[in-house]
């Protein structure tokens, strides 16, 4: 039997349920067999409307009408070029900056005012303005008690409600980002409290961006370097198209949702490790849906804040040999496409298609070969030659598709044209992490999920997640709860060995968490 209690998220596995369960040992590695082969697939409409319909931005306010307490940040400032003439025509991460962290006028939160509705909550709505910014995002502490709703002044879009967020190590989280020159926080305290509660979030600083994510200076469209999606309807309307998400995080990236057993959803995106590279990265994550033109080469791509969007991810599996990320959604997804894959040997002279967001524009695609294989960033890689389309900064992470539209790997690099160290811009080749070489790494999360996933805290794990120590079976655990909910087939079960679990997170597929063994106590949640 599982108790729960919330806040905070509490489990006590004090009785036993007498299954028997006999593991066989992990499965070798793939010698000369052919490995699994999986096509891309979407979510059947009732389930994308059960678990992803409200990440739209459609909350509201819960008090429009009070009045915010406006805060001028420092002006946002973009940092000069910074050139390199020796890097010209060399490879380089296709990873574009966009802003950087710095600080905020000190107390915020406690100057602004609380104003109490009719039904005893109360309200505090704060607006942070900095000029020349082209979006903000929040840096502040846990918010106990509290619900976070996060809204564009502008458009009136609203995000949240936020509640118990998964913290940073030094105990800050990032809020969801606003594009544009203010960002706006609604902090709501339920009926119940007298008094404010002692324990109260803390703005320390902001993010702030300086990038052109709506890409003015690329307009008008047609004639350029980067070819439009919407121009290539069997790709736009695709699996493969509509699968690709923006990555914002402290650099702009792509990524994808990636499918694994052919009906079993489990929300795993892929991107290039140099992406997101540790926790700290996949927690501040943003992911971005269906931004593309509204028409072949349309100029008004749409208000980038009314757009579906995930907020903050759990690093699975890294691999520094194929520049592979893994990466699990903290909630369901804002689209219902996975990409289907193929991990075996790409051989020369295939047709490839890569789609991406490159200088964080509108979705574009480029159309080539893969030529050699080659080297980027310390790893292996598919080198693949444009014809028509072409790459840069922004495009880190995108997946490469076969003739048969499965991927084959994800943007490294790509061959840096303006020597200002990162690739592009125009860039008309692209070196991609190679998912064979990656495949016996992330191969537990995909292709064989181990169910029941076993869990132990006490085992040390794979460090920084990079390996194939932690594969969800009974010899080879995962040491948190929260990596075993993203392997676990969709009703399946997840064993824990006793012990204290310090995590906080949320579960939203159906599955069973069970204690492993006859006794002793599971306890998960924050402190």
């Amino acid at each position: 039997m599982i108790k729960w209690k919330s806040p905070p998220l509490t489990a006590w596995l004090s009785t036993v349920l007498a299954l028997s369960f006999t593991s066989a040992l992990a499965q070798e590695l793939y010698e000369d067999e052919e490995r699994p082969v999986v096509d891309g697939t979407q979510m059947p409409e009732e389930l994308f409307q059960r678990y992803s319909t409200y990440r739209e931005p459609s909350q509201i306010l819960m008090a429009p009408e009070i009045k915010p307490y406006r805060v001028q940040l420092p002006a946002t400032v973009a940092p000069p070029p910074q050139y390199d003439p020796r890097a010209v025509g060399t490879p380089a991460p296709a990873v574009m900056p966009i802003g950087y962290v710095d600080g905020v006028p000190q107390a915020i939160f406690e100057r602004a005012p609380w104003h109490r509705l009719s039904d005893g909550s109360r309200v505090k709505r704060i607006e942070l303005h900095s000029p020349n910014a082209t979006a903000l995002r929040a840096i502040m502490t846990d918010l106990g008690v509290l619900e976070l709703r996060v809204y564009d002044p502008v458009s009136k879009s609203v995000f949240g409600p936020y509640r118990h967020p998964i913290l940073n190590e030094d105990g800050t989280w990032w809020s969801t980002i606003i594009f544009g020159d203010t960002i706006g926080l609604e902090f709501y305290l339920p009926p119940g409290y007298d008094t404010p509660p002692k324990v109260l979030p803390r703005l320390v600083g902001a993010f702030y961006c300086y990038a052109d994510f709506y890409g003015s200076d690329f307009y008008p469209q047609s004639g350029d370097c980067y070819t439009d999606l919407t121009c290539h309807p069997a790709w736009a309307n695709s699996i493969e198209g509509r699968a690709i998400g923006h990555l914002t995080g402290t650099t702009g990236c792509t990524g994808a949702l990636i499918n694994r057993t052919g009906s079993d959803f489990s929300p795993i995106m892929l991107t290039a490790r140099h992406c997101i590279t540790n926790q700290a990265e996949a927690n501040g994550v943003v992911v971005i849906w269906f931004y593309e033109s509204q028409t072949c080469n349309g100029k008004n791509p749409p208000n980038i804040n009314t757009l579906p969007r995930n907020d903050g991810a759990l690093l699975l599996k890294t691999d520094i040999e194929s520049e592979w990320t893994l990466m699990g959604l903290y909630d369901p997804p804002g689209s219902g496409n996975y990409v289907g894959w193929d991990p075996n040997y790409w051989s020369n002279g295939g047709g490839a298609t890569g789609i991406s967001h490159p200088a964080l524009l509108p979705k574009r695609i480029q159309f080539g070969t893969k030529t050699v294989d080659s080297n980027c960033l310390g790893a292996g890689s598919f080198y693949t030659q444009w014809t028509t389309g072409r790459v840069t900064g922004g495009s880190s992470g995108s997946p490469v598709y076969d003739a048969s539209r499965r991927v084959r790997g994800t943007l490294s690099c790509a061959t840096d044209t303006d020597g200002d160290g990162t690739g592009g811009p125009c860039a008309t080749d692209g070196w991609y992490g190679r998912f064979d070489i990656g495949f016996p790494e992330l191969r537990w999360y995909l292709s064989e999920p181990a169910n029941p996933t076993f869990v132990n805290r006490a085992v040390s794990g794979d460090p920084g997640n990079d390996g194939d120590s932690e594969r969800g079976t009974s010899a080879n655990p995962f040491n948190t709860v929260y990596e075993g909910t993203f392997c676990v087939p969709t009703n399946g079960t997840v064993r824990i060995v006793p012990g204290n679990y310090n995590e906080r997170f949320r579960v939203w597929r159906p599955m069973r968490l069970e204690r492993s063994g006859t006794s002793g106590i599971v306890r998960i949640g924050a402190p």
